[in-house]
């Protein structure tokens, strides 16, 4: 008999083992099926004072409580590794995940040949400048001898541009003609360029800061009228900002005389807002905020793309937003977050038209988003989805020949922290509009003669290929191959008579200097 209790013991005891081998084998066949592996994009959700979430391929939204900090950057597509978490959260959006494991996905190939930049010149503009006595294989030549990989402002869309010369009136075609300022020339242009050297990447560029009084949507075909245009211009008046020197709130007509004459936006014997007059103004500063203005800018951009372009850089996306929290110091006021907000709109917009005509495009601007900061002093809004970068080489270091060391140490850190390892950094000398002593590419080709400007080049670009390995980021410096413009009020002129800087020029000889320092890179 006690052999017998013995072994139903022992029966018994195997029964249980066996069972809990199975719920512990049920349980963790449960636990597999409760992680969560997906594509995603980071979303920035402005909502509970703003968070982010991910959102898949397939549309699920997930709430992550653990999101490293080189992954809160809106747009930002990854994979991730994650488990669902039963917490209860004071935002109302998705379900809360513990991420277990996260990756950036590279856009195809096109993160891998942003990074691998290494020529980049500026030469705009690339179509068939007669102006210059210059074709489009001379363009062609300059771009090979030069080994470039991206060319900075290809085209650029300042004043309106017509489909073709030929629509225009006989006087404004003949100044179409000469200059190759039309989009069919354009899109002949990237045709062209791109039979040669497939792999070049050729940007073109929208301003934030212009809208001309003659204004068209090139997409739709809609004519403005200065009434509707003047709608668009930026009113301060619209969030009751007030001008810190009067202590009065800052009015329309003031805030556009100060840009405007900054920019040579109307006649040169204005002199104070008094005598500003927008029906006589030739364009305004326009406000992001605006739907219309967001349309327009927009179908800008899609021209571009349907004329071939590769990349759009954006001029001043962020200058709205940037200027009304220097006014009133308040990184939250509705009318710096509506700025910025309307800005990151503009750049999902974009890189979405062009998803739907089955390209990926390149979206760049300047990095001035960074200097909106909170009471801790870091970036107040999302971090920009931008493939590119730009800042430029400061006044006093080109008329001093000397770089900062400790000013571009700082940008590049904050870059590497905020922007990861991933995003082109751009460093060019800026144009001039009115006075050529405003602007460091005006003072380079006003101030510096012919062997110091070959000199401050090489100086420059050895400066940048070495921040290039130090801080193991995609820093390029652009060489000024062809553009832009030294100044209304400059004086030592390309060819004697064109206030576009050219490397070709007699005045300036700085051509072989570039070629030289590009062929090196290769």
């Amino acid at each position: 008999m006690k052999k017998n209790r013995i072994l139903i013991a022992i029966g018994i005891l195997g029964i249980f083992l066996f069972s809990a081998f199975l719920f512990t084998l049920k349980f963790q066949k449960n636990s597999e099926k409760e992680v969560i592996c997906a594509n995603g994009t980071i979303k920035y959700i402005h909502l509970e004072g703003g968070f982010y979430g991910i959102e898949t391929e397939k549309g699920e939204k997930y709430l992550p409580l653990n999101l490293p900090d080189e992954f809160k950057r809106n747009g930002l597509r990854i994979w991730f590794k994650a488990k669902p978490r039963k917490v209860a959260t004071i935002h109302m959006w998705g379900k809360p995940i513990e991420i277990l494991e996260i990756k950036k996905l590279e856009e195809s190939k096109n993160v891998s040949q942003i990074k691998n930049v290494k020529v980049a010149v500026w030469y705009q503009t690339i179509t068939d400048y007669k102006a210059f006595n210059r074709t489009l294989d001379d363009v062609i030549t300059h771009l090979k001898e030069t080994n470039t990989d991206f060319i900075f402002r290809a085209f650029w869309k300042y004043k309106v541009i017509p489909e073709t010369c030929s629509e225009l009136p006989l006087n404004q075609r003949k100044i179409c003609e000469k200059s190759g300022y039309s989009y069919e020339n354009f899109e002949k242009s990237i045709n062209e360029i791109k039979k040669e050297i497939p792999s070049i990447i050729i940007s073109a560029g929208i301003p934030t800061e212009r809208i001309d009084v003659n204004e068209y949507n090139p997409i739709t075909g809609k004519k403005y009228t200065k009434n509707e245009l003047w709608e668009m211009a930026l009113d301060p008046a619209k969030w009751n900002i007030i001008n810190p020197k009067t202590g009065k709130p800052l009015t329309k007509e003031e805030f556009q005389f100060n840009r405007g004459k900054l920019l040579g936006f109307f006649p040169s014997d204005w002199t104070s807002p008094s005598d500003y007059n927008w029906r006589e103004a030739y364009a305004y500063y326009p406000d992001i905020t605006n739907q219309e203005f967001q349309e327009l800018q927009l179908s800008w951009a899609k021209k571009m793309i349907d004329s071939g372009a590769d990349a759009i850089w954006i001029d001043m996306l962020f200058a709205q937003a940037r200027i009304f929290y220097k006014l009133t110091k308040d990184p939250c006021h509705p009318a710096v977050k509506e700025a910025y907000e309307a800005a990151l709109k503009q750049i999902d917009e974009i890189h979405k038209y062009a998803k739907e005509k089955g390209k990926y495009v390149y979206v760049g601007g300047w990095t001035n988003f960074l200097e909106i900061k909170d009471s801790k002093g870091n970036p107040a809004y999302p971090i920009p989805n931008f493939d590119f970068v730009v800042n430029m080489v400061w006044e006093e270091e080109v008329k001093n020949k000397n770089l900062s060391e400790e000013r571009w140490d700082t940008f590049f850190a904050k870059i590497k922290k905020y922007l990861g390892n991933d995003t082109l950094i751009l460093v060019f000398m800026d144009e001039a509009a009115v006075r050529w002593q405003d602007q460091p590419l005006g003072i380079f080709s006003q101030y510096l003669n012919k062997t110091e400007q070959a000199k401050f080049l090489e100086m420059a670009d050895s400066f940048f290929s070495r921040k290039r390995e130090e801080f193991k980021l995609p820093i390029t410096f652009v060489y000024p191959l062809h553009g832009g413009w030294i100044g209304t009020n400059a004086k030592v002129l390309s060819f004697g008579k064109f206030k576009i800087y050219d490397s070709l020029a007699p005045e300036f000889q700085t051509y072989e200097t570039i070629k030289e320092l590009a062929q090196k890179k290769k």
